[in-house]
């Protein structure tokens, strides 16, 4: 003769003594606080906001516009790999056009180092932002 089935998740039976479900709830979270440490440390950071940039349209046609200016590392730590990204905006807000620049190799601390960057020339532009999109942190020690 068989027996029924009987499962543990509708009889409100408790699961074997081991705490096994105490280990699953700390497993979590100790994961989701570390997903959230990373995501936290992989964002754009203060240091990324201390990058001041000056700019201005020097050539517009039918191709393209070029947006010639300066990045002034306020960082307080020398900047390394520098890049900027340029956007064309609409009235809205919506990003209509973009291009990527190389800065420089490093920009000292309290220094500032010139840029071009072009983008494809597009209708209904209503001004532009640029802003540093990568950089590493100068000083950091690295092996061989």
């Amino acid at each position: 003769m068989r027996r029924p089935l009987r499962f543990a998740a509708m009889t409100g039976t408790r699961p074997a003594a081991g705490g096994g479900g105490r280990a699953v709830v700390t497993g979590v979270c100790l994961g989701v606080w570390l997903l959230g440490t990373l995501l936290i440390s992989a964002t754009p950071g203060a240091t990324q906001g201390r990058f001041r940039i000056s700019y201005e349209v020097t050539s517009r046609d039918a191709k393209a516009v070029v947006l010639e200016g300066r990045v002034f590392n306020d960082t307080g730590r020398d900047a390394v790999d520098v890049w900027v990204t340029a956007e064309a905006v609409s009235a809205s807000g919506k990003v209509l056009a973009r291009g990527i620049a190389f800065v420089g190799s490093a920009i000292s601390r309290g220094d500032s180092v010139r840029f071009e960057a072009k983008l494809p020339s597009v209708e209904g532009v209503e001004t532009f932002r640029v802003a540093v999109s990568s950089f590493r942190a100068g000083g950091d020690q690295q092996s061989p």
